[in-house]
């Protein structure tokens, strides 16, 4: 399998592997940048028990990506759910700019969305803060 690492940036990102079928960033876990997770693709179920026991990475109905399937389905709908309220990231939109713009492009967007502007690493999306440098993420406007 082909994968690109982009390097103008702070820290290199592989792409595949890194990109999980239901759309979540590996990139973006606290667990993957502390380096206890390779990333839902690269033989995760082999590492991490969450990973072993997920039912969107050992579905069949898809080649890459959730949307590849007719309609999302009641797991992926429910966690999409969960990471829009805790996290304010959808995985069903995350998934539609795959489609749409490609895993480069998806990844490309992601870095410079979540790039500390302190630090440059990735802040994680799972923390108000950069791990790395404790700055706090801004809030968005009202209107954004």
């Amino acid at each position: 399998m082909t994968f690109w690492v982009i390097t103008e940036y702070p820290i290199n990102i592989r792409m595949n592997h890194n990109i999980a079928p239901c759309g979540i960033n590996c990139n973006l876990c606290h667990t993957y940048q502390r380096g206890n997770c390779p990333g839902c693709r690269y033989r995760a179920a082999e590492t991490r028990k969450s990973c072993g026991n997920c039912v969107i990475l050992q579905c069949h109905k898809y080649n890459r990506y959730c949307y590849e399937c007719e309609r999302p389905c009641k797991r992926l709908k429910t966690l999409d759910q969960r990471y829009r309220t805790k996290y304010t990231v959808s995985l069903l939109e995350n998934l539609d700019y795959i489609r749409q713009n490609g895993e480069q492009g998806f990844i490309a967007a992601q870095i410079e969305k979540f790039k500390c502007p302190a630090c440059g690493n990735l802040r994680t999306v799972h923390y108000d803060y950069c791990i790395y440098c404790k700055m706090l993420k801004s809030k968005p406007k009202a209107n954004e």
